[in-house]
Parts: C-alpha cells; structure tokens; sequence
C-alpha cells in the first residue's frame, strides 16, 4: 500500500466527518424577546393618512412576533392563531406562514414609528420563520394546508403571492442571511412553477380561480425581482390561456364552479390588483383589464344602487361559497388587509361606480386620524383565535398603485349601470359550461333578476333573486342558505323552496319561446313568462309585465309562499287579509293577494345592513296567486 493511498484513506476518514459535522445546524443563541412598541415616543402625526390603520398592527406586533417557535423541529413556525381558525394553526399548514409578509414588513420598513426596523431579535424570527418554510416544501414545490404533506393549490399558490410581497419587501431592506435568502427564492420559483405545470393544480384551479390566480401575481412579483426569460414565458402564456377558462363568459370568476360575489370581489381582485400593478406598460396588461371590464359589466347586472347612496344590494342568493349581501359603495372603513372593492377603477369606468370617491377617502381619513388623537395611544387587544385578527393582507398591497375618482367620475360611472340607463329591457347571460342561465328584467317601474339552473353548492337559492324600484330601492332580496327567507314555495311538508335545488324553467317573450344559449344577449322588451313544474304536475308561472310582476301557483293540495322583504328602520309595514304595503319614505311596495290566500308575518334575525329581513309566508289550497308593483303613498 503506497503511502498516497494510506493518505487518501485517511482523508475520507477523518475529512468527511468533520464536513458531515459542520453541516449540522448550530446550537442558536437564545433570542432576546421582541419589546413592545414604545408608544410615548411616538404621536397620531408620525403616521401618515394611508397609515393611519397602522398603530393597530404596530402595537400587537410583538406578540405575533414573540409567537415565532424558537427551537425544536417546528423551529419557526408561527405559533399563535391570529390568521386562519385556531383548528387549523398547525405546523403543516403553509397558510399560517402567509404572516412571514407581516415579520419582513415590520423588519424591513424604514418610517419613523418602526422601532422594529433592522431590529436583530425580528431578524431572528424572520430568518427562523423563512427556513421554516423552506422545510414544509415538498420537493416539487407544493405546500400543504390541511395535513402533513397534503398537498394542494390554495396552500401552494397563496404561497407565493405572500412571498412575492416578502421578497419585495427585503430586496432593498436592512440584510439577512444571503444562503438563506438564495434558498426562499429557488423555493418560491419551484412554488411557482408547479402551480403553472401540475395538471391537478389546473383542474382544481378552474373551479376555485380565486386560488390559483394567486400564482399569477405571485409570479409577475417574482419576475420583478429575479428576471427569468423561461419561467417569464410560461406565466405569460399561462395568463393568456387562461383567461377565459378561469372567467365565465357571463363575468363572473368561477368558484365551486359558479357565482360568488365574496371571492370574485376579495381574493380574486387582490390577484388581479396586485397583478395588473406589476403588468402595467405591458401587453400583458390587457389581459387584465378586459378581465375587469367582463366582470364589472356581471356586476353592473346583479347590484342594485340604493337611493340614498349608502351603497348596493347584491342579487346575493346565486353566491356558492361565501355569504354577502351589500356593497358598500364607499367601502372606505374597512382597513387595508380587508379583500373588497380592489377594482381596477383607473381603467375601467364603470367600475368607479362602486368604488369609493377622493372626496370620500379624504373625509374619512380626517375622521380616521382625529378618532386616533382622540384614542392615543391605541387600546386594542389582539384577538387570539379570530381568523384575521392580524392579517398578512395588511401589508400586500400598500406599495400598489391606488387610484380614487372624483364624486363627478362616480356620477358619470353610475349613470351607466343598466337598470338606470334604460328603462326597458329582457337581459339573459347563460354560462355554457355549467349551463346557469341569469335572466334581468327592466320594466318602467322595477328591475328584477330571476336565476335558474343546476344547483351547485348547498347554499344556492335560485328563483326570484331580488325587485328594486329607482325611489323605493330593494323590496325584496332572496337570502343565501336559508329556508325561511328565501324566495320560493314549499311543497307538501318540504321546508327548503322547491327554488332551493335544480331549477329548469321555460322562457317565452310575447308568444316567442326563448331558449338560452351561451353568452350575453337581449331578449327584447317583454313582457316575459317564466313557467316551470312541480314533480306532481303542478306549475307555477311568473310574469313580468309593464307594471307588475305576477305569479300564478297552481298544484294539488297545500300551497306554501314565501316571499322575504328588506324593511328599513323607518320603513312601515302593513298586513292586511288580501293587501301587503310596505312603505318607504314616500315610495310603497305593494303585495296583492288572491281571495283564498292567507298572509303571516315572520321576522328572521337576518339583516342587510341596517334592514331586516321579513318573510311573508303565504298559505293557500290548489292555487295561489299574488302580484308584487310600487307607486307612491300618495
């Protein structure tokens, strides 16, 4: 045995261990704790108007921060359920680590209340928390959620928005560590790219665009920082394919395959916000905005403005996930993190017509920053166990582009919503692909929506789906998961609305049947007949006429009505044996009755706002028959 080779052997003896010893991770120095914010020297000035929600976030960081697991296998995990519910704060959930954007934000942000900025001990956590998340990636780049190594897109795709907005954060921020940044970069580009390539992650996603349109902003964040000519080319003709699989023709983005006006508005539109600002001066950006403008004319058709401006009543029953009835139009007290109202209002006009004004933004931040002089220094408690009591979306977009209109722009933009534009119209969008038809009726004296179709999801209701007048507003409004204030009819001893399942209907304007097709169109002026029948051979047929809405129940036996009316709290309602009036300021809803039908009140404990939902259940044998009309009290 030569003496080169008695040396090799001793190398790979004694060098390899050492290496094997020295790439075990170091006993870390304990952390000193994370201090509160140190309000007496801070005032209600420091802060600017777009801040003012900050104070908030400020004097709670700490505890979020101090949540951060200092040692063990779930060394950096966050620790403490103040984003997602408290059952699901688990260390395999990725969508608790969405609040590394909150740590970066605090760590990284150079203003004169941030005591936190370049501080050490949230370095500490920062970087924990960063490698942490590296560690709960599967090789291929997905994320979990809701179990140890159970993959999915919401987990995934989240994922990379959020670090989209970390890494932007840190990219000119105070240092950390370079090999542990190099690693949370390779970990969001794999993100990325599976969300991009997996076929399941695609299938998924067609039905829940809000989840996997995340990846798209995520991405363009990406791109921004780390140029990348193939992974570039891929979103991009991933955005451009699509599009229009993601987005029903009728406007709406899908979810659980349908209408859902919580998530198009929150979830899908901080994608679309945050990926239109970094798609701005490109071609890419079209894309975009035509997605805006299908979805802002969808909504133009399914909310009603109320006459007082307060905002608008959502044809809400069709949603198939969340629950939400009204619009606020100004939408200006809700804090940033909140996901509403993100519309592209600088590019689409019509979309300004439910977005907050300049005018308003400005009265209420002056309202925002004397309750805060008022209040100093902040007294909240954090909500430990309330789902976003410190929300990772607090921190996405305030670098985005934010643009206001003026009163006079919102007017202009008002004017052209359909109902207020015209004054007749028979308005259908069927979306092909599910085959749910959504029919809009305008007549001098009322609008009203009427919807049909496969019943998707458990909590739709379809049917009649609200009556608006121009000086009354919304009379009637069917209720999302309800039984008893939904629009519909029982039958027999059903206690859900026949309306509350599948629904086929016939269509007839005039004596012309219709037969919807896929797509947006006009049917003519009307009136329009809508009739459909009962398992045991019943029937029931709507009309909507010039003046009035009729409907006409025909079956064997015992007949049930409901019809759930919006009562203000100055609104009078009155009940008489064949006569229903519901007065509003000077304008009235009138119910008129058939002979035989009786009428009972039912107040429900649901609100819309600041009214009431009431239900008028109606009783009556082998027929019932009713009209619906307004007028004045005069």
């Amino acid at each position: 045995m030569t003496n080169n080779f008695i040396l090799m052997l001793l190398c790979v003896v004694l060098v390899a261990p050492c290496e094997i010893v020295l790439a075990q991770p170091q006993t870390p120095t304990a952390w000193s704790k994370v201090p509160a914010a140190d309000f007496s020297k801070l005032k209600p000035s420091d802060f600017k108007d777009d801040e003012l929600d900050i104070p908030y976030y400020l004097s709670q960081f700490h505890r979020v921060a101090n949540s951060v697991v200092e040692t063990g296998e779930n060394r950096g995990f966050i620790d403490i359920a103040v984003w997602r519910n408290t059952q699901d704060n688990k260390p395999y959930n990725a969508r608790i680590m969405e609040n590394i954007l909150s740590l970066a934000f605090f760590y990284a942000t150079k203003r004169p209340w941030n005591q936190y900025y370049g501080s050490p001990a949230v370095r500490a956590r920062l970087e924990a928390a960063l490698d942490f998340w590296c560690r709960i990636q599967s090789a291929d780049g997905r994320f979990s959620e809701y179990g140890p190594e159970r993959w999915n897109l919401a987990a995934t795709a989240f994922a990379t928005k959020f670090m989209g907005g970390t890494l932007t954060l840190l990219h000119n921020g105070p240092p950390i560590d370079k090999s542990l940044l190099d690693r949370v970069v390779k970990a969001d580009r794999k993100a990325i790219h599976i969300v991009l390539t997996d076929p399941d992650f695609y299938q998924h996603g067609k039905n829940f665009t809000n989840q996997f349109t995340n990846a798209w902003a995520g991405g363009l964040a990406y791109l921004a920082l780390y140029p990348d000519v193939q992974l570039r080319t891929l979103l991009t003709r991933r955005i451009k394919l699509d599009s229009p699989v993601f987005q029903s023709p009728v406007g709406y983005f899908y979810e659980a395959r349908g209408p859902d006006f919580g998530y198009n508005l929150g979830t899908h539109h901080s994608n679309l916000w945050m990926s239109w600002y970094y798609a701005r001066g490109t071609p890419l950006a079209r894309t975009f905005i035509e997605e805006e403008e299908r979805f802002v004319e969808w909504l133009a058709y399914n909310a009603v403005r109320e006459p007082d401006g307060s905002g608008y009543t959502l044809n809400r029953a069709i949603e198939t996930r969340q629950q939400r009835p009204f619009l606020d139009s100004a939408g200006i007290s809700r804090s940033q993190e909140e996901q509403g109202q993100r519309l592209l209002a600088s590019e689409v006009v019509l979309a300004r017509a439910f977005a907050p004004t300049r005018e308003e933004v400005n009265r209420n931040r002056r309202e925002q920053r004397a309750a805060l002089e008022k209040n100093w220094p902040p007294k909240a408690e954090l909500q430990v166990g309330t789902f976003s009591t410190f929300s990772p979306y607090a921190f996405l977009h305030r670098s985005h582009t934010r643009w206001f209109a003026t009163e006079a722009l919102r007017r202009a933009a008002i004017d052209l919503l359909p109902y207020l534009r015209q004054r007749r119209f028979v308005h259908q969008r069927m979306d092909e692909r599910e085959r749910l038809v959504f029919t809009f009726i305008r007549q001098p004296t009322y609008y009203a929506t009427f919807n049909s179709g496969p019943h998707l999801t458990a909590q739709q209701r379809y049917g009649l789906g609200l009556i608006w007048n121009q000086d009354f507003g919304t009379a009637i409004q069917s209720q999302t998961g309800s039984n008893n204030a939904a629009w519909g009819t029982l039958l027999g001893q059903n206690q859900v609305p026949f309306e509350g399942d599948t629904l086929n209907v016939g269509f007839r304007i005039g004596t012309r049947e219709v037969i919807p097709i896929g797509g947006n169109r006009d049917l003519g002026d009307g009136p329009l007949l809508i009739r459909y029948g009962f398992p045991d051979q019943g029937e029931k047929t709507i009309t909507f006429g010039s003046s009035n809405i009729s409907v006409d129940i025909q079956r064997s036996g015992t007949i049930r009505e409901q019809i759930p009316l919006l009562v203000g709290p100055r609104d009078e309602l009155k009940v008489e044996a064949q006569e229903i009036k519901l007065k509003h300021g000077a304008a009235m809803f009138l119910i008129r009755l058939n002979s035989e039908t009786k009428v009972e009140p039912i107040e429900t404990d649901l609100r819309v706002g600041q009214r009431r939902v009431v239900t008028l259940l109606l009783r009556s044998t082998n027929i019932l028959r009713y009209s619906m009309s307004f007028g004045d009290t005069q």
